[in-house]
């Protein structure tokens, strides 16, 4: 055997051996850990917890809410401290993470429940959402947030489109 046959050879035997050993390959672990920062994060916003939320939070966060509202660090603790916004639920799915050396991203869909205090309303919403983390001393620090609302009133296109009633043109008398 020589040494290009031993080379092309050690991936197929390094896949072999992790699927048949059933640990999780290394590069899964940071997607792990951010994905769990994630949810620590989400909890941290229904029990209004701001101290655990300032350690998430990093200092230069950019977050876009459904409405186009932008807050920073700052006015989201405010906000959420003050309770001007209680979440109530956050549920995440179909959470996909991705980790490339210091930075990581989240994206995913959620069914949010708020209340808004200035409107005395409560909020459910179907959203979509991507976030960024940067990993800094040894955790990971949310830097952006973006979030959009889907719609969830999608038309059925197996059905054909109501008829359009158009409009005579009648020409003006001057």
């Amino acid at each position: 055997m020589n040494v290009k046959s031993l080379l092309l050879g050690f991936p197929l035997l390094l896949v072999l051996l992790t699927g048949l050993s059933g640990r999780v390959p290394a590069q899964d672990i940071p997607d792990q850990r951010l994905m769990a920062m994630e949810k620590m994060r989400f909890d941290a916003m229904i029990r209004q917890d701001t101290v655990t939320l300032s350690r998430i939070l990093a200092n230069d966060l950019i977050y876009i809410h459904t409405n186009g509202v932008i807050d920073d660090k700052t006015s989201l603790l405010k906000s959420i401290a003050s309770g001007s916004v209680v979440y109530k639920y956050i549920l995440p799915e179909k959470s996909i993470t991705r980790v490339e050396g210091d930075f990581g991203w989240v994206y995913g869909k959620a069914n949010i429940r708020f209340k808004v205090a200035s409107i005395n309303m409560t909020i459910d919403q179907y959203v979509s959402f991507i976030n960024f983390y940067r990993y800094f001393r040894n955790q990971w620090l949310l830097v952006a947030c973006q979030n959009a609302k889907v719609n969830t009133d999608i038309p059925d296109f197996n059905k054909p489109p109501a008829p359009q009633v158009k409009k005579s043109i009648q020409p003006a008398i001057y």
